[in-house]
Order: structure tokens, then C-alpha cells, then sequence
């Protein structure tokens, strides 16, 4: 007799799991935003319009960074974590 697993999506998962964190660190790095975050603190539309880009489509990426840990929170204030600061700033480590 046949037998059959059942098929779940724990493959995909797993997959994507690594892929949306690298794709934000991407477009972060892209707009440039980890830089204007190294001289400090910042909201969502004081960093757009540092970067020159509505905050309102900002704010996504920002949550998705804090969700990929390379960027804190605190109320409506955004910053750098410290491997955001000494990796992804421009004039640090690696850019």
C-alpha cells in the first residue's frame, strides 16, 4: 500500500524567513537611511525627509527593520542598533 505525507509549507518558511530580513537590510542600505541615524534619533518624517522620501511608505520598511534587528524603536523615534552603526553607516566597517 501507498502511503503519503502531508505537505506543508515549513520548506517555504524557512526559505523566506532569511530572504524579507535581507531585503529590507537592502533597501535600507539602498535609501541610505542607517546614515542620517548615526548622528541620532529620528522619526519616521524627520528621517524621510533627510533621505527625501514620504514617510508614509517609510514607515514599513523602518517597522521591518526593527523586526530584522537592525534598527529599536521607542514610541514614534527610530535608531540605529549598534551593528546598524558600525556595519551600515556610510564611512563605517563595511560601506
Amino acid at each position: 500500500m501507498l502511503t503519503t505525507t502531508a505537505t506543508t509549507p515549513e520548506v517555504i518558511d524557512n526559505l523566506t524567513s532569511g530572504v524579507y530580513p535581507a531585503f529590507a537590510m537592502l533597501a535600507g542600505m539602498q535609501l541610505d537611511l542607517f546614515t542620517p541615524l548615526g548622528d541620532g534619533p529620528m522619526s519616521a518624517d524627520q528621517l524621510a525627509d533627510a533621505i527625501g522620501v514620504g514617510s508614509a511608505k517609510l514607515k514599513p520598511l523602518l517597522y521591518s527593520l526593527v523586526t530584522a534587528n537592525l534598527l529599536t524603536v521607542d514610541g514614534e523615534v527610530f535608531s540605529n542598533t549598534p551593528e546598524a552603526d558600525h556595519f551600515l553607516v556610510q564611512g563605517s566597517q563595511i560601506i
